[in-house]
C-alpha cells in the first residue's frame, strides 16, 4: 500500500514505522524542524518488545499536494486535533474527485475530527480511528518511545460495502504487526468512550503534573476524575451517543487497573506545546450546555489549566 502519515509525532511515527516495517511504502508529512531532520536522518521507534529504525521519505504539505491522489491508498491524520480543519481545507481541492481519492483515517484525540473531515472530503472515504492501551511520545527529533499492547479501533463514518472492504484489507495488514485491530460499525460510540477517559485524566494530570495512576488511586483526586468522566458521558447525550452512568463507571474501573501513563496534555505542557483543551474539555462543556446543563468539574479543571499554562508560557516569552 502507498501510505501517507500526516504528523510524524508519537502516534503518527508509531503507525508509520510499523507499516513501513512490514513492507508498505510510507511517506511522512511533517513541518519545521521535524521535516528538516527527517529529510536527512532515520526515525527510531523504541517499544519494550521491539525497535524499528529506518529512513522514511518525509515531505511537506505542499509536496503532498503535488502527488496524484489516485496513487495513494490511505492518508492517516495523526496531528493535534486543532489542525484538522486547516489540513482538510488545504487538501479539499486535491480530493475533489470522489472516485479516485485515498481513504482518510483519523488517529487523533477528540470526537469531531471525522465530521470536520467529511465537510472537505467525500464522507464515504472518512474513517474514524482511535488507539488505546498505548502511550507514545516523541523523546527528541527522530526518536519516539512507545509502550503498551496497542489496540486500534477503526470504523467508517458512513459505512458501505466499499469502505468495508478497505477496512478489512487494512486490518489484514495491521494484523501483521505486533498490534491488535478492531473494526466497528459504531465508531462514534468508541470515540466518545475514549473521550470519557481523555476528559477524565488529560487536563487534571497536566494541571497537577502527575501521571494518571497516581491521581486515580488517590482518594480525593479520584473523585475529581470520576466527576470529569461522568460529565463526558452526560455530554454524549447531546449528539445521540447516549453513554450511560454505567458506561462511565466501566471506564473509571478500567483506568484504575490500567498502567499509569503520562497523558498527552501532560507531555505537551512539559514540552511547552499547544494543548487540546477545546477538542477534549471544550467539547464536553459545549455539549452539556446544549442540554441546558453545566459541566462544573470539566469547566473548573480546564479553566485553571488554561489560565496557569498560558501565564507560564507568556512569562517564558
Amino acid at each position: 500500500m502507498n501510505i501517507i502519515v500526516i504528523g510524524a509525532g508519537g502516534v503518527g511515527a508509531f503507525y508509520g514505522m510499523i507499516l513501513h516495517n512490514i513492507g508498505h511504502n510510507v511517506k511522512f508529512v511533517a513541518r519545521g524542524k521535524n521535516l528538516e531532520y527527517l529529510r536527512k536522518y532515520k526515525m527510531k521507534l523504541v517499544h519494550p518488545n521491539y525497535i524499528i529504525e529506518d529512513k522514511i521519505d518525509t515531505i511537506s504539505m505542499e509536496e503532498l499536494q503535488e502527488l496524484n491522489p489516485k496513487d495513494i491508498n490511505v492518508v492517516f491524520l495523526a496531528t493535534k486535533s486543532m489542525s484538522t480543519k486547516s489540513i482538510s481545507q488545504s487538501l479539499a481541492t486535491w480530493t475533489e474527485d470522489c472516485k479516485d481519492i485515498p481513504y482518510f483515517v483519523s488517529l487523533q484525540n477528540g470526537v469531531e475530527n471525522e465530521d470536520i473531515m467529511a465537510e472537505y472530503y467525500c464522507p464515504d472515504y472518512v474513517i474514524g480511528g482511535l488507539t488505546r492501551l498505548i502511550a507514545t511520545h516523541t523523546i527528541k527529533l527522530g526518536l519516539v518511545d512507545a509502550t503498551g499492547e496497542v489496540q486500534t479501533i477503526l470504523g467508517a463514518l458512513y459505512p458501505n460495502d466499499k469502505n468495508k472492504e478497505f477496512l478489512e484489507n487494512l486490518k489484514k495488514e495491521l494484523d501483521k504487526t505486533k498490534t491488535t485491530t478492531i473494526l466497528t460499525h459504531k465508531i462514534r460510540l468508541e470515540l466518545w468512550t475514549k473521550l470519557i477517559i481523555n476528559n477524565g485524566v488529560n487536563a487534571i494530570c497536566a494541571l497537577l503534573h502527575e501521571e494518571s495512576g497516581i491521581l486515580i488511586n488517590n482518594e480525593k483526586t479520584s473523585k475529581l476524575i470520576y466527576g470529569l468522566m461522568l460529565e463526558a458521558a452526560l455530554a454524549s447525550k447531546a449528539v445521540g451517543v447516549n453513554i450511560s452512568k454505567e458506561g462511565a463507571d466501566k471506564m473509571f474501573k478500567l483506568m484504575t487497573n490500567f498502567e499509569s501513563i503520562k497523558p498527552s496534555m501532560l507531555i505537551d505542557t512539559e514540552h511547552n506545546r499547544d494543548i487540546e483543551l477545546d477538542e477534549i474539555c471544550g467539547v464536553v462543556i459545549k455539549n452539556c450546555e446544549k442540554q441546558g446543563l453545566d459541566a462544573p468539574y470539566t469547566r473548573t479543571i480546564s479553566t485553571i489549566l488554561e489560565y496557569t499554562y498560558n501565564k507560564k508560557r507568556a512569562l517564558e516569552h
